[in-house]
């Protein structure tokens, strides 16, 4: 049985796409970006997941663990994932669902359940986004999830950071209606240092998709210290450009609302508590870059 590890399902989604979607978020991805929304879907393993929010302190958690893989300091409980056998008994003992699972293994057939539940949604223009994480990483799960979101009817996206095997991603443009892929930074050097690995086999994947005329957006996060330069604005704008492809480019403002998910995986925040979303004047003047350059701007 084909199976792939979720750790969030979007039902109602109006950013993964166009229409309405369910966007399904799958663990594992082959970058490390200082910036991810989403640390929990980093590691491709189920993990536990601690809400220090919601925790009412009573150590029930330490109580139940026979393998004592969790310890408690002046910011709430400590887990050690190694120690952890996932057996549940400290999910089982917190009042307040503060300790828990971060993902679920689920089938193809169970994905797709949850997906039928939402298509009276869809109408025309809706579907399903994969996410994560990165998708292509779990290839066969996700496909034969296209494949089925294909036979019933229902749209499809894929969300992607393109590092990924030139014969995965051909595999996934013949699967889906339209792909959203980033293009972090362009300079190699940069890249790297931003998200662990050189951009390289993602620039050659944009081009072998130009090259395929796929249905593809190309996606920029405006990230304060990282990506929301014009340098780097103009050096992908004349990277698309080169493509021919007629691709437009969405800037995506930064995104401050993810703090508590690295505090709650003991994770370090590479931003400023105060640290805000990039100004509109600032993205005004990007987006003109990408105009200038004869793009289509979103």
């Amino acid at each position: 049985m084909i199976t792939a590890n979720i750790f969030d399902i979007k039902r109602f989604s109006i950013n993964d796409g166009d229409g309405i979607r369910t966007t399904l978020f799958l663990k594992g991805c082959p970058l490390r970006c200082a910036w991810c929304q989403n640390p929990e879907g980093i590691s491709p393993e189920i993990r536990f997941w601690y809400a220090r929010n919601i925790c009412a302190g009573c150590r029930a958690c330490v109580a139940a663990c026979k393998e004592s893989a969790i310890g408690w300091d002046e910011r709430g409980a400590v887990i050690d994932q190694n120690a952890c056998t996932r057996c549940g008994d400290c999910v089982k003992a917190c009042p307040t669902g503060a300790m828990r699972f971060d993902a679920r293994e689920m089938s193809v057939d169970e994905a797709l359940r949850e997906i039928e539940l939402d298509e009276a949604f869809y109408g025309a223009d809706g579907g399903v986004t994969l996410s994560g994480g990165e998708c292509m990483m779990s290839p066969d799960f996700s496909l034969a999830v296209l494949k089925g979101c294909r036979e019933r009817g229902i749209g499809t996206n894929i969300e992607t950071c393109l590092y990924a095997k030139p014969e995965t991603v051909d595999a996934f443009c013949e699967a889906t209606d339209q792909i959203l892929a980033d293009l972090k930074l362009i300079d190699p050097v940069r890249h790297k240092a931003a998200t662990g690995a050189d951009n390289a086999l993602i620039l050659e994947n944009f081009r072998r998709l130009a090259a395929k005329k796929a249905n593809l957006v190309v996606r920029v996060p405006l990230i304060p210290g990282f990506t929301a330069d014009e340098e780097n604005i103009a050096g992908i704008a004349a990277f698309v450009r080169s493509l021919n492809a007629d691709f437009p480019v969405e800037l995506l403002n930064f995104n401050p609302m993810c703090r508590e998910k690295y505090e709650s995986l003991r994770l370090p925040y590479r931003f400023r508590p105060d640290e805000r979303e990039i100004p509109l004047e600032t993205v005004r003047k990007l987006k003109a870059i990408l105009t200038d350059h004869g793009l289509e701007a979103r």
